[in-house]
């Protein structure tokens, strides 16, 4: 069984979650007030435009696991999207990342069916390889080090500059890899 929430912040006593589900519920006064009934919850705050939901609560009286349980049962039988079941688990930075990516793929896509007809780069390829730089550039911690900067470096100084759009596409690929790697991490940690 998938989660239906992620954990945005978690320290013993406090803990908060993004909810997508909280988008289909309008009784947020309801919800707070079930939560608050709990044994050993001390306040619920839900934030509807954000979707997220905090918890405070006595870790004498109720564990960590027995709340996230109760959580996730209770938004089990919301409605979700299509892609819900898979974007709800994935952090809102990688979120970001998967979705800058999306749109460099497409400029990047309409750039190359568009080359086939023009015999020298234009604005629009020149844009395609400036939205693929700043996409592999903003993302992560350790910038210059990803695989897929190097990757862009390597594949400019073995194609040269005259193949712009084939290493940006080569650029984008590793990119749209090390997102979809770091999905799949946090997907791992979640169930931990």
């Amino acid at each position: 069984m998938e989660p239906k929430f992620y954990i945005l912040h978690d320290i013993p006593g406090r803990i908060r979650m993004q909810i997508p589900a909280l988008r289909d519920k309008t009784s947020y006064d309801e919800i707070e007030k079930m939560f608050s009934s709990l044994k050993g919850v001390a306040s619920v705050r839900i934030q509807p435009i954000i979707h997220t939901m905090l918890i405070q609560y006595n870790t004498d009286e109720l564990s960590r696991a027995h709340l996230l349980r109760y959580i996730s049962l209770f938004f089990q039988q919301t409605r979700f999207d299509p892609l819900d079941s898979i974007m709800a688990n994935i952090k809102p930075r990688i979120r970001g990342d998967l979705f800058r990516s999306f749109m460099t793929g497409i400029l990047l896509l309409i750039a190359y069916v568009r080359k086939s007809k023009a015999k020298h780069p234009g604005a629009l390829d020149y844009a395609a390889v400036i939205a693929t730089g700043y996409t592999v550039l903003s993302h992560g911690t350790n910038r210059l080090s990803h695989p897929d900067v190097l990757t862009g470096v390597l594949s400019l100084v073995s194609l040269g500059a005259s193949n712009m759009l084939h290493v940006s596409m080569v650029t984008w690929a590793v990119n749209i890899l090390e997102i979809l790697y770091e999905i799949h991490q946090s997907n791992r940690l979640n169930y931990i």
